[in-house]
């Protein structure tokens, strides 16, 4: 029964498969203004402590699933974290160093990711990309006027 129910418990986090995937998840985060929260797992399935979290934060943070194989071996590389599986990496929304969990052995429970996820996570949801404005053209200083052009008198 408790297997069933694992099962139904709804993820929202992406699943990288490969560099490409990554670049994307960032991209994707980077566009909603949205912190990122990487979870290098040590197995190949979603813990329903993933699932709850991925729900519980959603739109705060995007967060991603890392799984132990041999097209992931660069992205775990580029965090050095193939010999401390599991592992989470937070990347603040706006860039910035990335921050690593320090949870230990028994660090991986429900009230101390969420309490770390509360840290990192923003405090409001977002729905909507980040919409920058376009520049826009040279204004004209407020004090000068703009050029005067001929009008023609057509009868």
């Amino acid at each position: 029964m408790k297997r069933w129910i694992d099962t139904q418990i709804p993820s929202y986090a992406e699943s990288i498969t490969d560099m490409s995937g990554y670049d994307k998840f960032s991209k994707k985060a980077i566009e909603f203004g949205l912190p990122q929260v990487i979870l290098f797992a040590s197995k190949a399935k979603s813990s329903p402590l993933t699932k709850y979290l991925s729900a519980e934060f959603r739109r705060r943070v995007l967060l991603a699933e890392v799984y132990p194989t041999k097209k992931n071996k660069e992205l775990m590389d580029k965090y050095g974290v193939q010999s401390k599986l599991p592992a989470i990496v937070v990347i603040p929304a706006g860039g910035g160093d990335p921050i690593y969990y320090e949870g230990g052995e028994d660090g991986f429970t429900r009230r101390k990711l969420h309490s770390f996820f509360s840290k990192h996570a923003l405090k409001e949801k977002v729905f909507k990309k980040n919409i920058v404005p376009p520049k826009e053209e040279e204004e004209t200083p407020k004090n000068e006027e703009p050029p005067k052009t001929p009008v023609g008198a057509e009868l």
